[in-house]
């Protein structure tokens, strides 16, 4: 995993209010809460005697354990022990792991790594305000994020898996144009080969993307990492063309049921894909159109480093 990024972990709509939810994300089991605003994360295990905080209740902002009632706050800091009574303090290796959490955009977004003293800000795609109406949904893939992530960097798959969807009539000789600059990667069609008339897609490593469908309207996804070879995905479709909420709202669920047949054609052949992991020594013979995916590649195997000129061979 590159380390030092937010990460999307859940739709916000999942973590109800005062109350611990018990995720797997990263491969680590954390506990969730809101309360008055704000949400927290913690490592899902107390370090008294190893019992889930999940299983607990939320208590003045802090999580209590369900075994013996003592209660952490979101930086994992114990700050009751029920038994020392009022007067003593717990000792300050009664702690457990913290993670920074913050809502943002209808999403969770957990910090994985060392944490500086300012954080960065949440990253998100300027054009997506207030003015659009989305409606979502999740799928669970049995691979690694890195997969789900490198199918949607690659162009040239759509006129073969989307034969009768959305790469119907597409030609099979397509180029693609690659830019980078920090974590964002976007990656259009070379118009020599096949005129897109303003079609892209644009990466935010690690773990969000969207495609620029047409004018106003666009397809987000967010590859949440969640243990060893499983992935999910929370797909939304983004609309501002029609804005009274219900009647957008039902233009977008209705978009969605393609969305999902589209995103259950790529799900049949990733999930065949061996190894299901991108590691560092993947045994893979790119041509000149995977040059996206090299770059994705090379962000990983540098703990976030993109260079535009590594390509395939």
């Amino acid at each position: 995993m590159v380390t030092e990024r937010w990460y999307i972990i859940l739709e916000a709509s999942e973590l109800p209010p005062d109350r611990p939810l018990g995720v797997t994300r990263l491969g680590e089991r954390l506990v969730l809460w809101r309360h008055g605003g704000a949400v927290h994360a913690t490592s899902d295990r107390c370090p008294h005697r190893g019992a889930s905080l999940a299983m607990g209740k939320v208590q003045g902002g802090c999580v209590a354990c369900p075994f013996h009632g003592f209660e952490f706050d979101g930086d994992g800091k114990c700050t009751r022990i029920p038994e020392y009574g009022a007067n003593r303090k717990p000792p300050a290796a009664m702690r457990t792991r913290g993670y920074p959490l913050r809502e943002a955009h209808g999403f969770l977004w957990l910090w994985w790594g060392v944490v500086p003293d300012t954080l960065p800000e949440i990253p998100w795609f300027a054009e997506l305000d207030s003015s659009y109406v989305w409606h979502g949904f999740s799928d669970d893939w049995d691979t690694h994020y890195t997969r789900a992530v490198e199918n949607q960097l690659d162009f040239t798959h759509l006129p073969f898996v989307h034969h009768n969807s959305i790469g119907r009539g597409l030609p099979q000789t397509l180029g693609v144009i690659t830019e980078s600059e920090g974590d964002r990667l976007k990656i259009s069609y070379d118009p020599a080969t096949y005129d897109a008339k303003g079609f892209f897609v644009e990466l935010i490593a690690p773990n969000l993307w969207r495609n620029r469908l047409a004018p106003g309207i666009w397809a987000v996804a967010a590859f949440v990492p969640v243990e060893g070879n499983k992935t999910r995905l929370y797909l939304r479709f983004y609309q501002n063309h029609l804005r009274l909420p219900l009647f957008g709202w039902l233009m977008c669920y209705v978009a969605n049921v393609v969305n999902r047949r589209i995103l259950r054609q790529d799900k049949d052949v990733v999930l065949e894909q061996l190894p299901r992991e991108v590691t560092h020594d993947i045994r893979e013979v790119l041509v000149a159109s995977d040059a996206p995916i090299a770059i994705w590649r090379r962000w990983l195997r540098t703990n976030g480093k993109m260079n535009v000129e590594e390509e395939a061979e």
